[in-house]
């Protein structure tokens, strides 16, 4: 196989398909149609000689070959992406694509303003939104499939990656209103009567209430793993558990508990870009508007 006959869309195609699962998810990636992905993925396959994903029932996976070829190929959509960078550093207008993995919580709650800003300063700039838990924008951001990703900040960050923290929040014990008149309403009577409905114990923000309950010597007495908080918020309103939420999520249905011998966990979320990587002047207009936002948010900002 000679390489210069290699397509870099066979390429992308490829990348998308095997960081998704599946050949829908690549299509809607890419902005192509399903038979489009297929076809790509055909001719790379005969170009490469050998298959490259075992299509099974509802799943697609890497072969032994795929496998292979995956780092090369992320070095190939870096490469590409970074030549894009030397043709972005003139005095041009802003146009193209930028790829940007956002939290479901920074998305909807921290940089909306920010993203309007951008889209209404460069709006020949196509800003291609990924929204993923954290550690998965960390994972697509270590990958080269996103140029940039805001997020929580995890305990320990890749070290191909560097991080800015720029927000830090308190995360405050909630429970509905109908149980906080209650009296003696404490943590340790929730801990007893509730159960805790809480992030997945891989995410950074589950970790420091983890540690924060083991400090307390709080264990729940079940626990409901839901990964967005603003579902997580919806279902404490119910009344049918308890959790430490971000303040910013707190609403007239949910009353904070008091801890006054307890100060509350804090979390830190910021932005997530690989260490070496060169920066386009399109990262560079979406983190100055993001910090042209930050004094408009009503949590603490770092400076």
């Amino acid at each position: 196989m000679n390489p210069a006959y290699l397509d870099n869309q066979n390429i992308l195609a490829f990348l998308s398909v095997a960081e998704s699962g599946s050949f829908s998810a690549a299509a809607r990636i890419l902005h192509i149609t399903q038979p489009a992905v297929s076809k790509r993925i055909a001719l790379l396959e005969r170009q490469i000689g050998a298959p490259l994903f075992e299509r099974l029932a509802r799943q697609v996976v890497l072969t032994e070959w795929g496998t292979q070829l995956l780092p090369a190929a992320q070095h190939v959509r870096q490469a590409l992406d970074d030549l894009a960078t030397v043709s972005l550093g003139t005095d041009r207008p802003l146009a193209g694509r930028l790829a940007v993995a956002l939290s479901h919580y920074a998305g909807l709650h921290l940089l909306p303003q920010a993203l309007e800003r951008f889209s209404q300063n460069y709006p020949d700039v196509l800003l291609d939104l990924r929204f993923q838990d954290s550690e998965a924008a960390i994972t697509a951001v270590v990958q080269g499939s996103v140029r940039l990703a805001y997020g929580t900040l995890g305990f320990n960050a890749p070290p191909s990656i560097t991080t800015t923290a720029l927000w830090r929040e308190r995360l405050l014990p909630m429970v509905a209103i109908r149980h906080a008149r209650e009296e003696s309403l404490d943590l340790s009577v929730l801990a007893k009567r509730l159960p805790m409905i809480l992030p997945a114990a891989n995410t950074s923000t589950r970790q420091a209430i983890d540690a924060w309950l083991n400090a307390q010597s709080i264990a729940p007495l079940a626990v409901i793993e839901v990964n967005q908080l603003d579902s997580i918020a919806l279902l404490v309103g119910t009344g049918i558990g308890w959790s430490v939420l971000p303040e910013t999520l707190q609403n007239p249905k949910l009353a904070i508990v008091s801890t006054p011998n307890a100060p509350p966990p804090e979390r830190q979320l910021g932005l997530i870009m690989q260490r070496e990587r060169p920066i386009n002047r399109l990262a560079q207009a979406l983190m100055d508007c993001v910090r042209a936002e930050l004094s408009n948010y009503p949590i603490s900002v770092m400076r």
